[in-house]
């Protein structure tokens, strides 16, 4: 016999290499690095594109930012229109954010919180691996499977450039029910705590894990109290029930504390409430008015419970125990009449998808159970195609591509200091959220405004609780700031600057028939002379016969400060002296007057021939603008294009 002792020690370290290499745990590792490397490279690419915003990366950014340098407990600005005191604490009870600190600490960027969210995901892998390895202990392929499944599933991924503290849940969930299948259950309780600390609807979930668990124990609980004597299961699910009703009502006093009108004001629900007891008391009494509500928006609805369920084949229906504790959530989104609580992209399915997994890789054992040996063999093939689906759910290419307008905004945050306080745009707003007054809304007095009129957020109402705050559509930038940037819609007002504009790039647009709403007229083909070339091409007729004075209008669209020429190109059929045409500049919405031209017959050189017109006009505020063209039915015109230029950049 030979003795490991008399062999070469390098012997001895090949064959452990190769041994931890051939590891199951080596293979979970190495799943993990290759997806937190892409998870994370994507949402870097995004974030650098400005494809990240306020709600919620920001918020936890500048939460964590705030509580390391400035002394404010998990203060952030994005919410302070409906959350006064600024912490965090008064929306969400999150006390898991206080263990995050150190990791923010090294590196105080939002990059930090992109990263951190795959790494998050992937610790799954190991109570998963685990619960895999019980109920599967020779299906290696099938655990894999369903590990590479669980890093890819949809609706925990699909969120790849935002963060919120839920992403946790799935590990801390995956791991509490482990050590409560195995039994252990003081090793179960601090994770069980530690989801508590995630988010305070979590304490109903607990609830729900409380039935789980007395069922899943009922034969001993039930005997033992028969019997006059209490198990350690009966006291483990008091110890839940307590726990859980005590975080639950200490959550609400800590976030009335810092909001007093937080829990008084919950919208989310429609008509059955405001507050967390009135809308519990009017689901459970008012069947009518549930069922109702359950079938509102019944389509939406339909495809959130299929893509929480369809990656893993609806396997999870055939273990119903494990899917109580989906109950609270699934109960609360679908009754609630906000349509990202039943969407797939927000961080809300964390709150089941860890009970969804568990539930599926028992309902595969029972399948295996209970047909041939093939079953599952074919359940892993089918696993692969769910796969190879969900990856076609991630976003598209175009979502990484940047806006023209990207590098004028970052030319633009390099003119503002790293003290200074400034309103930006919520996709801008996680580039500067590392400083104590940055806000997502215009905040008047600031030092700095930065905004994009052509940004989406430009024109749409900010999310609750921040969204009386008025849109920055609307915001009234007063005379006091100057413009220091105006280049593509970007704007860059600095607060007491008098001087001319530093970078200056006008807006140009092209508007054919196609482009505009036609009221009256046809679409004909003519041929039109085109830098010394004739070009036979669609234009757009009025004629004489068709009485309607209202010929075509320009969409409204918001146009920066300054100096604006819009040419058009027409042509006449008669050269008269009477009017033909009239444009007319209107802000919108109260459509007043900015400019008008009127064109008469004889204002063109000849009849049947394409002549330029040109209307100017100067705005101080970006501005909404449509144009309207009239006719008066002397004569038959022609229009080609119009032509929309920005000459200057105001100051």
């Amino acid at each position: 016999m030979v003795h490991t002792t008399n062999l070469p020690k390098t012997r001895i370290d090949i064959d452990r290499i190769k041994s931890i290499l051939h590891s199951d745990y080596f293979i979970l590792f190495l799943i993990a690095l290759i997806y937190v490397i892409i998870i994370s490279s994507v949402a870097i690419v995004r974030h650098n594109a400005f494809r990240t915003n306020a709600w919620d990366l920001s918020i936890y950014s500048q939460s964590l930012y705030t509580t390391l340098n400035h002394g404010k407990l998990l203060y952030n600005t994005c919410e302070l229109p409906g959350n006064p005191a600024g912490s965090l604490f008064g929306i969400h009870f999150s006390p898991f954010l206080f263990l995050l600190l150190p990791i923010y600490a090294l590196f105080q960027n939002p990059i930090t919180l992109l990263v951190l969210r795959p790494i998050a995901i992937s610790l799954g892998l190991i109570p998963l691996y685990w619960i895999l390895r019980e109920q599967h202990s020779n299906r290696r392929l099938l655990t894999f499977f369903v590990a590479i499944i669980y890093i890819m599933y949809p609706p925990v991924t699909a969120p790849v450039s935002n963060f919120d503290v839920e992403v946790f849940l799935p590990a801390l969930f995956l791991f509490a029910i482990y050590y409560l299948k195995k039994g252990k259950l003081l090793n179960a309780y601090p994770f069980i705590v530690l989801a508590l600390m995630v988010n305070e609807f979590v304490p109903l979930i607990i609830l729900s894990m409380a039935l789980y668990f007395f069922l899943l124990h009922r034969k001993d609980i039930i005997g033992g109290l028969l019997s006059k004597k209490v198990s350690k299961n009966a006291i483990f699910v008091i110890l839940l029930l307590a726990t859980s009703i005590v975080w639950f009502i200490s959550s609400s006093v800590v976030i009335s504390h810092f909001n007093p009108n937080a829990l008084n004001t919950k919208w989310e629900w429609g008509e059955f409430g405001n507050s967390p007891g009135e809308i519990v008391t009017n689901a459970l009494t008012k069947p009518g008015k549930t069922i109702t509500a359950l079938l509102n928006d019944g389509q939406s609805k339909f495809l959130y419970i299929t893509s929480l369920f369809g990656p893993l084949m609806f396997l999870s229906f055939l273990d119903p125990l494990t899917l109580i504790m989906t109950l609270p959530w699934l109960g609360a989104s679908l009754l609630s009449v906000n349509p990202l609580y039943y969407a797939i992209g927000t961080q809300y399915p964390a709150f089941v998808s860890p009970f969804i997994f568990i539930a599926a890789i028992n309902g595969i054992k029972k399948l295996g159970e209970i047909g041939n040996k093939n079953v599952i063999k074919k359940i892993g093939y089918l696993m692969a195609v769910t796969l190879a689906i969900s990856i076609l759910l991630f976003p598209a290419a175009g979502d990484f591509e940047g806006r023209s307008s990207d590098n004028v905004t970052r030319m633009a945050l390099k003119e503002i200091p790293s003290i200074a306080s400034v309103s930006v745009m919520p996709d801008v707003h996680p580039h500067l959220c590392n400083r104590l007054e940055v806000y997502p809304y215009f905040q008047q007095g600031v030092d700095y405004v930065l905004l994009d009129v052509y940004n989406w957020w430009y024109d749409v109402a900010l999310p609750r609780p921040a969204h009386v705050a008025p849109r920055w559509r609307n915001a009234e930038i007063g005379d006091e700031y100057g413009i220091l940037i105006n280049a593509k819609g970007v704007l860059l007002y600095q607060n007491g600057y008098t001087g001319p504009v530093k970078y200056f790039e006008g807006v140009e647009t092209t508007y054919k028939h196609g482009d505009v709403q036609i009221a009256t007229g046809k679409v004909i083909q003519d041929e039109i002379n085109l830098e010394d070339s004739v070009t036979k091409t669609d234009v757009l007729v009025h004629n004489t016969t068709d009485p309607t004075p209202l010929f075509f209008t320009v969409p409204e669209k918001v146009l920066p400060p300054g100096t604006y020429n819009i040419t058009v190109l027409l042509k006449t059929s008669v050269h008269t002296r009477n009017e033909v045409i009239t444009l007319t500049a209107l802000k919108a919405p109260e459509k007043s007057t900015v400019a008008t031209k009127t064109i008469r017959g004889n204002d063109f050189r000849r009849a049947d021939t394409w002549q330029t017109f040109m209307l100017s006009f100067t705005l101080e505020q970006p501005t909404y603008i449509e144009i309207v063209a009239k006719v008066t039915n002397s004569a038959d015109i022609s229009f080609y294009s119009m032509k929309v230029l920005q000459m200057t950049g105001g100051g």
